[in-house]
């Protein structure tokens, strides 16, 4: 019986010049990224009294979901406490406020307006400003 490698050799060649077609035709063709529907801001204001401008096109239904997305991309970074109530925000940009061992907390204002509703169920509006601002109680 005769070994004859030759068909296997095209059949190879073949499959190989069919992949790269498919990746040249998928590149060409591939859906475009997409941004969020909604350009919101996100500002945070330090105890020093200097503030930090984010801006974030996003789909997020919460705030901490864009809270979310925006620590993955850039400086901005924040973290706290899960509890029954919702996320306690301790921490934004490194710079810790805890009321509970010198009076401090992140206060949220949307849309220059004290916040009612914390991070997780602050709902995103399209247009919107979210401020972070470090205070201490009275």
């Amino acid at each position: 019986m005769k070994n004859n490698k030759k068909p296997i050799i095209i059949g190879a060649v073949i499959l190989v010049a069919l992949i790269a077609i498919f990746a040249i035709v998928y590149s060409l063709n591939k859906p475009a990224t997409s941004t969020g529907s909604k350009h919101i801001t996100i500002e945070v204001t330090g105890s020093d009294g200097l503030t930090e401008d984010y801006t974030l096109s996003t789909d997020a239904e919460f705030l901490r979901q864009a809270m979310d997305e925006l620590a993955a991309g850039t400086d901005f970074s924040y973290a706290g406490t899960d509890s029954e109530y919702g996320l306690m925000v301790e921490y934004v940009n490194d710079e810790r406020a805890l009321y509970a061992e010198d009076g401090a907390y992140w206060a949220l204002y949307v849309n220059g307006e004290y916040g009612q509703y914390g991070a997780d169920s602050q709902p995103v509006t399209d247009g919107d400003k979210y401020t972070w601002t470090y205070e201490k109680a009275q």
